[in-house]
């Protein structure tokens, strides 16, 4: 029989530092580039016809972080109260948005998820692309935040 060693120095001491090193690790989503993302699959795309770019449109581009936290669930992005696409983890999707401020949201599509609802103001100009970051917390919350990269 194979007995297992109890004291501080034994197994419960690895277990800890085994917890304590994932704890750290799995809490915040790390922010990537555009190039590190991919694009999100048209399945999961909600409002086609924002992908296409016309004369009096600009560029907004909504990518999500990478990272543990959340990450078995979609976030939803709305511009405008329209939902216009389901990310995951990595995930990015390019909208051609009428010139203008523009509204947009994201939050969990399972109310298992958490993370309630983030929303930020974006104003669309021709010629300047504008991107958006989906980023979760240690709290499981979701953060709405401009991003220049």
């Amino acid at each position: 029989m194979v007995a297992l060693d109890f004291r501080f120095g034994g197994f419960m001491r690895w277990l800890a530092i085994f917890l304590s090193v994932l704890s750290f690790t799995a809490c915040a989503t790390t922010p990537l580039t555009l190039n590190q993302t991919v694009a999100v699959p048209e399945s999961r795309v909600l409002a086609r016809q924002l992908l296409n770019q016309t004369s009096n449109s600009g560029s907004l581009v909504v990518k999500r972080d990478s990272g543990f936290m959340g990450s078995a669930c979609t976030i939803r992005v709305f511009v405008d109260a329209i939902p216009v696409a389901d990310l995951k983890p990595a995930e990015k999707v390019e909208l051609f948005m009428a010139l203008g401020e523009h509204s947009v949201v994201a939050t969990a599509t399972s109310g298992i998820c958490g993370g309630g609802t983030s929303e930020a103001a974006v104003v669309i100009m021709p010629e300047r692309q504008r991107i958006l970051r989906i980023a979760s917390g240690q709290s499981g919350d979701i953060f709405l935040q401009p991003s220049s990269f």
